[in-house]
């Protein structure tokens, strides 16, 4: 069972309360991937959103020319699949555990009829997730200025 300081402590679950992060918890599956284990592939449909108990995760995407790009690797705490819950696309990445790991999986099915039934629950989660995809996109435009200008001038 997912612990309540474990969600508290990331940021899509911080605002709510005890009994509200409950709520959650009672939707999250737990999941065990060896270490070099998919956890899911870019292209593939998506389904659930996973946050890390223990263990690392590398997120991955792959260039126009095929290489392997590393997006991010995420530790205990750190969450991934979040964004398909918004928009249902595929996904845009994979993933894969660096090491052994334990995951809880949140289900879009289950996270959405929470969110429809609770309002409360829904504004609160909304709105982080809101903020954190908007500092995601703070991030990307910041870094792709900086490829862009390193790009320039070597020409």
């Amino acid at each position: 069972m997912i612990s309540d300081s474990l969600l508290q402590g990331v940021y899509l679950f911080k605002d709510m309360t005890a009994e509200e992060r409950a709520r959650f918890a009672k939707i999250a599956e737990t999941v065990a991937v060896a270490a070099g284990g998919r956890i899911f592939y870019a292209g593939e449909a998506s389904t659930a959103m996973y946050l890390i108990k223990d263990g690392s995760v590398q997120i991955t995407a792959q260039s126009a020319g095929g290489e392997a790009v590393d997006v991010a690797t995420l530790a205990a705490g750190g969450h991934f699949g979040e964004m398909s819950l918004v928009d249902d696309a595929p996904r845009s990445a994979a993933a894969e555990a660096i090491e052994a790991t334990h995951l809880f999986k949140f289900g879009y099915d289950d996270m959405r009829a929470l969110l429809a039934a609770e309002n409360g629950i829904s504004d609160k989660f909304y709105r982080s997730l809101t903020r954190f995809l908007c500092k995601r996109l703070r991030q990307t435009t910041s870094d792709l200025t900086f490829a862009r200008e390193k790009n320039l001038r070597h020409f």
